[in-house]
């Protein structure tokens, strides 16, 4: 379930590497019209970079995963809360932080990735207590509005 752009060796790293952001965004590019355009739109213009999730829903009978995060607009300025809505999952994985004790939320989500498994997409999240998301689904949508802080 590990991350393959953005990955926890990288980010431990903490340097100046952006080479997973360009190969990122070339594979993207590559795969973009088999995309759902709510989860480029949610690449583009917005950011979960440094958000917390503060509900999961998992409805196994309906197929849907949802999900509400508190985080930032792109300039990491003004507090946003994002849902979003997973259709058609056919799996959800959740890896907690590798510690002997959960001891705190799950803390910030630091990246997420998508990639295209025809028909098919994978959207995978990493988070700075090392818990990690993995989502794969059909349908996607997002909604954000400002919250009060």
């Amino acid at each position: 379930m590990a991350m393959k752009f953005f990955t926890r060796e990288w980010w431990e790293k903490q340097g100046e590497d952006w080479e997973p952001f360009r190969r990122y965004e070339a594979y993207i590019a590559s795969v973009r019209p088999q995309l759902p355009t709510a989860l480029l739109d949610l690449w583009e213009g917005h950011t979960l970079h440094d958000a917390e999730v503060k509900r999961l829903e998992s409805r196994f009978q309906d197929r849907t995963v949802a999900m509400a995060l508190d985080g930032w607009d792109r300039e990491l300025q003004n507090p946003v809360r994002y849902s979003l809505v997973f259709g058609g999952v056919s799996e959800f994985d959740q890896i907690l932080p590798p510690g002997p004790y959960l001891e705190e939320e799950l803390g910030d989500l630091g990246y997420w990735e998508c990639e295209f498994l025809n028909p098919f997409v994978e959207l995978r999240m990493l988070f700075v207590s090392g818990a990690e998301f993995r989502v794969v689904f059909e349908e996607f949508s997002f909604e954000h509005r400002a919250r009060e802080v």
